[in-house]
Parts: C-alpha cells; structure tokens; sequence
C-alpha cells in the first residue's frame, strides 16, 4: 500500500514539476516588443506600435507615418534575442525591418514569426492614456480618461499633438461591439485635416461594415447633394497606449459650433444665465423612469432657474427609440408616440422643453394630419425633408426616422432636416428584416414603408403600427413630385458620383489600412493577407453594385406613391396589436419596470 502512495505522489509530484515547467517556459522568451518614435515634447504621445498576436504569428503595423529609420525597438525579454545571427538590444535601430515582409526573432529556444505590415496610406492617431488602459473606459462607457494625443497627416506632418481632456466610449448597439466607438476631446481647438476647428471628435469603429466604407459613401453623397452642417470624415488609424485600434473614421459630430451645426447655442446661454450654477447638478423634472419612451405627452426636463431672453432657437432634436429614452437628460415623447431627445442643449429648461416640443408637435400633426405641404412648411422645411429622405432611400437605411435622425432649428425658423448621421448598417448590411422589408435588396422601396420601432415585453422590435413621419409624408403625392423633381435635378448625380470615387478611389487608398484592420479584429476568420485583399474587394464591390442598383430602382420608379410591397403576415399583425394594447396599459398606470 505504501509504495502504490509513494508513486501516486511521485506522479502527482512528476505532473507539478511538469506544470511549473511548461507556465515557466510560457512566461520565458519574448514577453513584449514594440517599435517607437520618440516625441519631443512631454505633452505628445509617443508613436508607440506593440505587436499583436493572431494565428501563431505576431504583426507590427507599421503607420504611413512612421520611418523605420528614425524608430528604435524596445522590447522585454528572459534571454538574449537574435534576428538571425544579430543580436538585438533594446533601443537599437528599427532599420532592419525596412523592406522586410517578415523577420523570425530568436529567444531562449523560442522561435516568433513576426509580420511587419506597412501598407496603410491613411494618417495616424496616436492616444496615451492617462491610467496606461482602456479598462475603465470599457467597463463605463460614460467613463472620462485624460490623455495624450499625437495625430500625423499622410504626408508626415503634426495636425496635432497635445494633451487630450478625454477619450470616453460612444454608440449605442455599436458599443456593444468588440472593437469599440470613442469621442475624444481636445484640451485645445483643433482644425484637424481641415474639417473646422473643434475640441470635440468621434472615432467611428465601423466594426459592423466590413467595407469600412459605408458612413464615408453617405457622408460624401449628402455634401454632394447640398445637405447643410453634413458631417466631415477622414479615415485613420489609431493606436492607442501603443496598441494598435484598427481603422477609424475620424469624424465631426452633431454638435452646435460655428464649424458644425450654426445656429444660437442654447446650451452656452443657459450657462451665461445662470452663472456660478452647476446645471448638471440641478434636479430634474418630468417624466422619467425605464417606462418614459413609451408614455405618450411627457416630458423631461433639467430645473433651470434662469432662461436666455430668446428661446426660439439652437435646438437640435433626435428621434429615439423608446428602450433608449430613459438614458437621456433631456426630452419629450408626443402624442403618436415618437420619443424626442435633446442633443443640444443637453440640459434644457422647462420652459425650453414646452417650446421645442409644441413646435414639434405642430410639426407632427401636420403631417399625420394630412393638412398638406403648406401647413407642414410652417414647421418644417420641407425641401429638407425632401433631400434627407430621399438620400435615406438611397442608402435603404432602416433607421430613418426613428434613431439616429437629427433635426435643428434655428432662431426665428422652422425645423431643417438633418444633419445625416450613422450608416454602418445601410447599404444592404442590414442585419435582420424590419417591418416585413428586406433592406438588403435594393429593387424596393424601405424607408417610405418604416413603422416606429417598439421594444416590449414580447421582445420584437416591429410591433408598432404607427409610421415614422417619413413613411407618411411620403403617403403626400405634392411631397413625391419634390422629391422626383429634386432626385432627377440634383441627388441623383450626387449619389452616383459619390459612390464612384468611395468604391475606387478612395477604396483603393484606404485598402491597406483595411487589410490590416481585418487581421486585428479578425474580420474573414484569416490572416492570411491575399485572402483578405479578395474578400475585402468583394465587399467593395457589394458597396458599389447595391449603390447603383438603388440608384437605379429609384430612377425608374419615383413620382409615384409607393405601396406596401411585402404584406404584414397574421404573426405579425398579431404581434402589433397585442403590444399596442399592453403599451396602451402601460401608458395608463404607469407601469415602471413592465417594460
């Protein structure tokens, strides 16, 4: 009995030894490498690249604005490391990666393949974190991190370098990504690439359009087509910590500034109205809770003593899904049931909040009134309303009028539509069919056709009966002759010449950071860069041909009414009613936390 203990013991001893053993040749070798530029000054952030592990093999991706020759290598090592025979030392010259595709660095009897790719054209943004992590920012979304940051144009020169107030997270389902959205904000005003001077910046992620090309084509189609305030973009990659991020869409925001939406700023006055008052502190009044979206003629609102002399003006408004409602300071839901959130000013008053709503509300039954174009340009100008919607067709985005659609109103005016904002999901990339529409087939009509989209305790998202304004101004047949007038008078050559130059040009220049982006975020399910060169072109390509093809159905088919082309089936108009009548309830008694 004794010697059947002491072999179990030898073995139990025999598999530690082995354990400790194995964990300790995991830990040996190369632990981190990195090559560096080194900064000048102590508020820039160092042009720092980690390499990045993926499939066995490790990749540094080397920005278009980084030299080789001017970089030195800094790396963490338990023995000597050997580049073939040369040994390597920390602070050596990165110059013998120049030109090499792959290098095999050599550390106590480990081998590592690394990757060295340098195909990316765009510019660069490098982020320091103050922590040295993201890990704050990702767990709180609403989490602010100081910072450094560096960014480098495509021909080599500083656009900006300094100290950054914060990076935090931004999006909503997008945030639910792996590879995250941020908004970052300068200490300084910047006019970076020459989209207007501005602290304030979004880094869009792009992670659900593998073109990486989406936002940049409806952007580019709106400016062509004349729409006012359409946000700015330019495509970069960013590194932040020295980790590289992937490609991003640097973009203007929809915010009120003299360089973006030009109207009063509201959000300023109120400041200057109440000074030494700490608006954000200040008690809330209204309609809140998780049930607030749904509760048709409610309101929120922040207890501001003191209102600007005029408050006409210097709102921008956005409709919202009502799950989504409950998380922002400031808004109303009308009487059809579309929630309204405040983007600026945030933090508005009472009596801001019964102004902007009365006027949308005089807007909203206008056009669900049937009362014609004349009542509805009391309120709205409907040459606005013609242009965003029909490029909203164009791109069959499924989120027209009900997230993501903005409209502002300046002093003494009526309501424009616009700013255009979010498509990584229009194009045909549309995840799932909505209200019975496939916008993943260009030979149809989509947005004409939407219904408020409701998240109820049966869980679907196309339960509402009731159409986004969109789909029933467009029920007007004077709305269908503007809108055929200006598609064949301007649109039409816009949106075509703008998915011309997104789908070869600038494709071709941002391909490179595309490639890389797709090993970093494992895109195709392969590192293997010719097979990720042919799959990003076919994405291109799906761009391209669903663009036109849209273009197309549109030319051929516009100036009349469109009908409902797929037929609601009796699930589904089951599903409408019973969620209407428990949403009914809902707004009856005030059932918090029903849904």
């Amino acid at each position: 009995m004794k010697k059947i203990i002491a072999l179990i013991l030898a073995l139990i001893l025999s598999f530690s030894v082995l354990s400790v053993s194995s964990f300790a040749a995991d830990a040996a070798g190369i632990t981190s490498f990195s090559i560096k530029n080194i900064t000048d000054s102590e508020n820039d952030a160092d042009i720092a690249v980690n390499w990045f592990a993926s499939n066995s093999k490790y990749y540094l991706f080397v920005p278009a604005v980084m030299s080789l020759d001017e970089a030195v290598i800094d790396f963490a090592a338990s023995a000597d490391v050997y580049c073939g025979e040369t040994k390597l030392t920390d602070g050596d010259s990165a110059a013998f990666l120049k030109d090499k595709q792959q290098v095999t660095l050599t550390c106590d009897g480990a081998s590592y393949d690394v990757v060295i790719f340098n195909e990316s054209k765009v510019a660069s943004v490098f982020i320091e974190t103050e922590s040295g992590s993201l890990d704050a920012v990702h767990a709180d979304k609403e989490h602010k991190e100081k910072g450094k940051i560096t960014i480098i144009n495509t021909d080599g020169e500083t656009e900006c370098a300094g100290l950054l107030d914060y990076i935090k997270g931004r999006g909503n389902s997008t945030w639910g990504m792996p590879k995250k959205p941020y908004n970052i904000k300068l200490e300084e005003k910047e006019n970076l690439f020459g989209m207007g001077k501005s602290k304030k910046w979004s880094l869009i992620a792009n992670y659900a359009d593998t073109s990486l090309l989406r936002n940049s084509l409806a952007y580019l189609a709106a400016e062509n087509a004349g729409v006012p305030y359409t946000p700015k973009f330019t495509p970069v990659d960013v590194y932040i910590n020295g980790n590289y991020e992937g490609a991003y869409l640097l973009t203007t925001r929809v915010e009120v500034d003299k360089t973006r939406v030009n109207i009063q700023n509201l959000e300023d006055e109120n400041e200057e109205a109440n000074p030494d008052v700490d608006i954000e502190a200040l008690p809330r009044g209204g309609v809140y809770g998780s049930t607030s979206g749904y509760l048709e003629n409610t309101k929120k609102w922040i207890e501001i003593p003191n209102n600007p002399k005029d408050i006409t003006g210097g709102y921008i408004i956005e409709t919202e899904l009502p799950s989504r409602y409950d998380e922002e300071i400031s808004g109303f839901v009308t009487e059809n049931s579309q929630a309204i959130i405040l983007k600026s000013p945030e933090y508005a008053s009472k009596e801001q909040i019964e102004y902007i709503s009365g006027w949308y509300q005089n807007f909203e039954n206008a056009v669900y009134g049937n009362k014609g174009l004349a009542e509805i340009a009391k309120y709205c100008n409907v040459e606005s309303l013609v242009d965003v919607y029909l490029l909203n067709e164009w791109y069959a985005n499924h989120d027209a009028g009900l997230t993501s659609t903005y409209l502002y109103k300046p002093v003494n005016d009526t309501l424009y539509a616009g700013p255009v904002w979010d498509y990584d999901r229009a194009f045909g990339n549309c995840d799932r069919i909505r209200f019975g529409i496939d916008y993943n087939k260009p030979e149809q009509w989509t947005v004409c056709h939407s219904r408020l989209y409701g998240v109820t305790i049966l869980g679907a998202g196309d339960t509402s009966d009731i159409p986004t304004f969109y789909n029933h101004i467009t029920k007007n047949q004077q709305f269908i002759d503007m809108c055929k007038e200006k598609w064949n008078g301007v649109i039409k050559s816009a949106v075509v010449e703008a998915a011309e130059y997104i789908t070869t040009e600038y494709a071709e220049n941002t391909e490179g950071s595309a490639v890389a982006n797709a090993i970093r975020w494992n895109t195709y399910g392969t590192s293997d860069i010719a097979e990720i060169k042919t799959k990003y072109v076919a994405d291109v390509k799906k761009v391209a041909d669903f663009a036109q093809a849209k273009a197309d159905y549109i030319t051929a088919n516009i100036g009349v009414i469109a009908e409902r082309e797929v037929e609601t089936d009796f699930e589904d108009k089951f599903n409408i009613f019973f969620s209407n009548v428990l949403e009914k309830l809902v707004r009856i008694f005030r059932l918090e936390n029903l849904i």
